[in-house]
Parts: structure tokens; C-alpha cells; sequence
């Protein structure tokens, strides 16, 4: 884009340059006709060419009476400054040095963070998402957060982020107020998965590599078998070197999840992963294996998922339930269960009946899509517990 870019400049200022000199010419041949045809009928010719040679030299009068008209109040004001701060010049007050605030970080540098949030509220947009949010995540914790759409679980997790600010309450990461600083620190030890991360239009190599360093958290090769990209590289035409398009357009959906998943795979140092609907657009099989093999890979860092899925939270050392902006449960998911109207016992339920109705009601239609191919298949029998939905390598569809 950029040569290109270049060679359209070279192509217009040759145009540009090209038309002004034959505007020029044309010009200068009419003005020597008229005074051709002129002194061809008169005798006063020292005339004709005197008011010929000013006619040629007003322009370049004008333009430099113009730069000198800017030029003076310029060069006026920057005397002017000069003086003034001559004028100004006294001996600085001697002041103690102020000592230099390290930032506290634990000695054990690959442990997770710790996360404490004191009555948080997050206003947008006139409204309140978040309100008297009170958090304390111990440092390699593994948190899911869970509850309805709208509820403010991104929001909880971009506070991290930097996204949003609260408007009142107190978030600090390992014992210090997350401030500016603070979360620019944080951003280098954090891996980021959404499916809002953006895909560039290079090569997937590039892609899995943006913004990490030559560190890497894990090997090219882990993280493509973590990420269970193997399949994506053996289709694509030039292996790595395959552009993947504007937005990751020549990648599917779930396909660009798992790009995402790898490139976070691969970041080095980090103590805090943040997994926000991580798998979207991938089957629901495949979903809970890239989370198990997640919390493998980070299983001694601090961990936050948000998910819809609230069947795969309950392997996790804890579970926040948020609805309306505020935390309403928050346990391990063993004991928010044991309480059968825990909000967290009917979400789970709900879930669980759902994927019971999808995928064992005989109302619905079962139809696989596999290798371009679309065969309809019969519903199976309906079951009290949720059925496993197809082995990863094909699509069902219910409707």
C-alpha cells in the first residue's frame, strides 16, 4: 500500500508540474504575441516592455511581501519570549529528592495476581453496570463468572483492563491501587482472550505473534496442539505463511477463536488470564476441552473466565454469579450446589434442560454438516441427562 501510495504522489506531481509549465508557456507566448502585434504598430517600445517586466515581477513581489508579512510576527514573538525569560531567570529552590516507588511485585515473579475490589461502581452512558462490587482473588485463583446477558460480567473483567474506570470504590493488584501505571504494568503480564481481539490481514504466523516477544510463554508447536490449530494450518494453502485477510475474514469464526487462543498461548510472563466468552462459535465438546487445556497451561496464575457454559464452572476453585450489576453469589461451585436454590444451581439446571430439549426433544429437527455435505438425521430419544453433542469435525444443526 505504501509503494503504491508513493508511486500515485510521483504520478500526480509529474501531472501537476506538467500542466503549470505549459500553463506557464502558454502564457508567456501570448504575452510576447501582444507585444509583438503591439510594436508592430507603434514606436514606443521601451514602454510596452516596462509594463511587460512588472506584469512578470508583481507575482513574485506579492509572494515575498506575503512570507515576510509571516515571518516578522514570528520573529517578533520569539524575541519577545526570549526576553522574557531572560528577565525571569532566578536560581532554582533547592528541594529534597522525592524517593522512587517501585512497584510491589511478589518474589515468586510467575505466581498470579492478587485482586482486591472494595464497593466498585462503573457508570456508562448514564447508567449504573456495576454497583458495590466487593472482590478478593487470591493470587492463582482460577474464578468463573457467570449469570445472564446484560448482567455485567465483561464489565467486571475490563475493569482490569482499563477499559472503564469505576466511579466510586477501590480496585488494587497486588496491594497497590490500579491506576494508569498500574494497569499499563498489568497489561504486560496479562493474556487476553475475546472474540473482540482483532485478526490482522498478515500472515497467520504474524497474527500468532503480535505483541509477543521473542520470550515465549510456550513453544510454537504447544500452542498450536493446545489451541487444536492443527487442522486449521493443514488446510491452509502456505501452511503459516497464509494471510488469514482484512479482520480475519479468510478464517472462520471458531477458527479465529482458536488463532486467539495461540497467540495468548504464546505470551511470556504472564499472571493474569482473562477468558471472556473465549470459545465462542466453537461446539460445546471442543469448547470444554480448549478450557481444561487452559487452566492447564495456567493452572499457577491467576485465572478469570466468563462463560455462558455453567456446566464446564464446576472444576473451578470458585464461582461469581452476577446479575444486575452486582455480585449475588460468590463460592466455590460445590457449595453454591448444595443449596438447590442457589441462583448458580438454577442456572446450571437451566442449562442442562436446554441442551436436553435441543438435542433429545423429538420436536426438533437433527441435521449434520460435514465436509460441505448436509444429511438430516433422526432425533434420538429423549434422556434425563444432557446429551453429548458431535465429536469435533463436523456441525450439528437443530431447528
Amino acid at each position: 500500500m505504501l509503494v503504491s501510495w508513493s508511486k500515485a504522489r510521483y504520478w500526480l506531481q509529474t501531472l501537476s508540474v506538467g500542466f503549470e509549465g505549459g500553463l506557464m508557456l502558454g502564457s508567456y507566448g501570448l504575452v510576447m504575441l501582444l507585444v509583438y502585434s503591439y510594436l508592430a504598430g507603434t514606436d514606443r517600445a521601451s514602454l510596452v516592455l516596462l509594463v511587460v517586466y512588472w506584469a512578470l515581477r508583481f507575482p513574485i513581489l506579492g509572494q515575498r511581501l506575503m512570507l515576510l508579512s509571516r515571518a516578522f510576527p514570528n520573529a517578533m514573538n520569539r524575541v519577545r519570549r526570549l526576553l522574557d525569560v531572560i528577565g525571569d531567570i532566578k536560581d532554582p529552590p533547592v528541594r529534597p529528592e522525592a524517593p522512587v516507588q517501585e512497584p510491589v511485585v511478589p518474589a515468586d515473579a510467575a505466581s498470579g495476581v492478587s485482586i482486591v475490589m472494595e464497593k466498585v461502581r462503573v457508570k456508562g452512558g448514564g447508567h449504573t453496570i456495576l454497583d458495590k462490587v466487593s472482590l478478593n482473588i487470591a493470587p492463582g485463583e482460577h474464578v468463573a463468572v457467570v449469570g445472564v446477558s446484560g448482567a455485567g460480567k465483561s464489565t467486571l473483567v475490563g475493569l482490569l483492563l482499563g477499559w472503564l474506570r469505576p466511579a466510586r470504590g477501590e480496585i488494587k493488584v497486588d496491594g497497590q491501587v490500579l491506576d494508569q501505571a498500574a494497569v499499563e504494568r498489568l497489561r504486560r503480564t496479562t493474556a487476553w482472550v475475546d472474540p473482540a481481539i482483532s485478526l490482522w490481514n498478515q500472515s497467520l504466523i504474524d497474527n500468532l505473534r503480535y505483541g509477543n516477544d521473542g520470550a515465549h510463554g510456550w513453544s510454537l508447536s504447544g500452542a498450536l496442539k493446545g489451541a487444536e490449530m492443527l487442522d486449521i494450518l493443514e488446510a491452509l494453502p502456505d501452511g503459516l505463511q497464509t494471510s488469514l485477510g482484512e479482520g480475519g475474514g479468510l478464517v472462520s469464526g471458531g477458527q479465529g477463536q482458536r488463532v486467539r487462543l495461540a497467540r495468548a498461548m504464546l505470551r511470556s510472563g504472564v499472571r493474569l488470564a482473562i477468558l471472556d466468552e473465549p470459545f465462542r462459535g466453537l461446539d460445546r465438546d471442543r469448547r470444554a476441552r480448549l478450557l481444561a487445556e487452559s487452566r492447564r497451561l495456567w493452572a499457577d496464575i491467576t485465572l478469570l473466565c466468563v462463560t455462558h457454559d455453567v456446566e464446564h464452572t464446576q472444576e473451578f476453585d470458585r464461582v461469581l454469579v452476577i446479575e444486575n450489576g452486582r455480585i449475588l453469589e460468590n463460592g466455590p461451585p460445590k457449595e453454591l450446589l448444595a443449596n438447590k436454590e442457589s441462583r448458580y444451581a438454577v442456572l446450571l439446571r437451566a442449562d442442562q434442560e436446554n441442551r436436553t430439549l435441543l438435542w433429545g426433544g423429538g420436536r426438533w429437527r437433527h441435521w449434520w454438516l460435514s465436509d460441505g455435505q448436509l444429511v438430516e438425521r433422526p432425533a434420538p430419544k429423549p434422556v434425563e441427562t444432557p446429551v453429548a453433542e458431535p465429536a469435533a469435525g463436523g456441525l450439528e444443526l437443530v431447528g
